[in-house]
């Protein structure tokens, strides 16, 4: 389980200041609403709570509740990844962690909740309920070097294939007070797909659309909201419990790249530092010119995955375009992961037709 703290800044987003629909609703019970467009997420918070970040990376928003000044932590959060097969594989996974942790001769938390449950159509609405269908709530207690515990809470929905993560951080003099706003949050959150930044073009291509370089995807692929602001292109395949293939398009000025000197070096620099990765390099054919193709077979935990990526220059920029499987996936369907990849053009002329 990864733990974020985010540092808190004085500056609060213009996001506040324009208008809102629900401005009269602020002005007579004490909330505001907090509309990330772009992830597909809205909410209406209580106006003490501080805007500190809005739509960074893979979190739409974070707010700074207010408590002591030697509170541990005391924030909201929303993050946004790649929907699972099911919200089951997050359960297990957490399971785990918390087995792991209990063998550690000082365990740093503790996990006292994790349970699936049922969207409540009574309490968040018929057209909420049947959207989500369900949430997986965890629970944790922290305990600090001196003592002190403080506690967390996620809640996971999925929503337009993507998985949402509510979180709530807070002392335990808060909690309770706290958790029950968190809640009435939930309850009105209001869900649309997020912006990829990928448009459906002729003949099965996707076009980036800021940087106008185009691709076709994997037969049951698509587009999907990217972890990272520095993902210009993120599309999913098949799940497998809590891992989803995944391609990624990173991009960077353009340069010479000596493709025969990466081949030589980037295997030896992989292994340094993955010792388990399998690696094999080559210089293939891209369009008109041609790339380095790396193929790499390691292990994250337990799982076995695969990763076929290309990196080379284009008539803009350089490009790393990267298909990441789990490894049997990977062995069925590497011949089209190639196609697909042999299928990358930059289009500065091209007309969309479909907005996603």
């Amino acid at each position: 389980m990864t733990h974020r703290f985010f540092p808190w800044t004085a500056l609060v987003l213009a996001a506040f200041a324009s208008a809102s629909p629900l401005a009269a609703q602020e002005a007579t019970d004490g909330r505001r609403e907090v509309n990330v467009e772009r992830y597909g997420i809205r909410v209406r918070t209580p106006q003490a709570w501080q805007l500190i970040s809005w739509g960074e990376e893979d979190r739409a928003f974070v707010l700074r509740l207010p408590q002591e000044a030697d509170s541990p932590v005391g924030y909201v959060a929303c993050e946004l990844g790649v929907a699972p097969d099911s919200l089951e594989a997050f359960l297990a996974r957490q399971r785990e962690d918390d087995e792991a942790e209990r063998q550690r001769p000082q365990p740093r938390f503790e996990l006292t909740r994790n349970a699936l449950e049922p969207i409540d159509a009574a309490e968040y609405g018929e057209e909420l309920a049947s959207q989500l269908g369900q949430r997986l709530v965890s629970e944790w207690t922290h305990r600090g070097d001196d003592g002190s515990r403080w506690y967390e809470r996620r809640v996971r929905v999925i929503s337009d294939d993507t998985l949402y993560t509510f979180i709530l951080a807070t002392d335990e003099a808060h909690y309770e007070a706290y958790r029950l706003d968190f809640e009435e949050m939930l309850v009105g959150a209001r869900f649309t797909p997020p912006r990829t930044g990928v448009r459906r073009m002729p003949g099965g291509f996707w076009m980036q659309q800021e940087y106008r370089f185009a691709l076709r995807l994997p037969d049951g692929w698509k587009p999907a909201f990217g972890p990272s602001d520095k993902a210009l292109f993120f599309a999913t395949g098949a799940s497998h419990d809590a891992f989803t293939d995944n391609l990624l398009v990173l991009a960077s000025p353009a340069a010479p790249l000596a493709l025969e000197e990466l081949r030589t070096a980037l295997p030896d620099a992989i292994r340094a530092e993955d010792s388990r990765a399998e690696v094999s390099s080559r210089v293939v054919a891209q369009g008109e010119g041609q790339a380095l193709e790396t193929v790499i077979h390691t292990r994250r935990g337990e799982l076995r995955i695969s990763i076929l990526e290309r990196r080379f220059q284009g008539k803009d920029r350089n490009y790393e375009v990267k298909f990441t499987c789990q490894t049997e996936e990977f062995g069925r369907i590497e011949e089209a992961l190639r196609q697909a990849l042999d299928s990358f053009r930059e289009a500065p002329e091209a007309s969309p037709k479909t907005v996603l």
